[in-house]
């Protein structure tokens, strides 16, 4: 084998050994998802390119407010990405605009418009399920609408950490 055989097939087997290394982390512990609807306009756009890690989403590192990846209750087919609104054992209430937990009113300041009254309503959130909501209230699929409002905490799959594309959007969707 020539010199030039050689370095090609050294040149294809990083490379290979490159993509199967990228493919194993993102099938285990990153996630890239392609946003295609506007219900969390006002934070990501629809058509956005998000990066998600895997590896954070056990009880313990859930926060509201956190923006999450999940399988969608009532279609095992479809991945929704939405915020954390309503912990495990929480009263979620949901009246004239504004939502509350056990009574106390929740941050509203990452919302699009001002919430119309749609949806309104109160949820028992079980032990070990959450309550999402879009960011885009008024045109968000969420908790609210679906038959079943409760996301198991098994049907989590990753953390929204950063807009990646578009190139104007780059930035942390991490909340303070």
């Amino acid at each position: 084998m020539d010199s030039f055989t050689k370095k090609i097939l050294v040149a294809v087997g990083i490379y290979v050994a490159f993509a199967v290394i990228l493919i194993i982390l993102f099938q285990t512990k990153f996630m890239l998802s392609l946003v295609p609807s506007g219900s969390m306009e006002g934070t990501i756009m629809s058509n956005s390119v998000v990066f998600s890690t895997r590896y954070d989403v056990e009880k313990e590192d859930l926060e509201r407010y956190d923006i999450l990846t999940f399988v969608a209750p009532d279609d095992p087919d479809i991945t929704y990405i939405k915020r954390l609104i309503g912990l495990p054992g929480e009263t979620i209430e949901v009246k004239d605009g504004k939502v509350y937990a056990d009574g106390v009113e929740l941050d509203d300041s990452f919302i699009k418009d001002s919430q119309n009254q749609v949806g309104d309503g109160v949820y028992e959130v079980p032990e070990g399920c959450y309550f999402f909501m879009g960011d885009n209230r008024n045109n968000s699929k969420d908790s609210r609408f679906w038959e079943n409002p409760y996301v198991p905490i098994d049907d989590i799959q990753a953390k929204a950490k950063c807009i990646l594309f578009p190139l104007s959007d780059i930035g942390s969707l991490c909340y303070n």
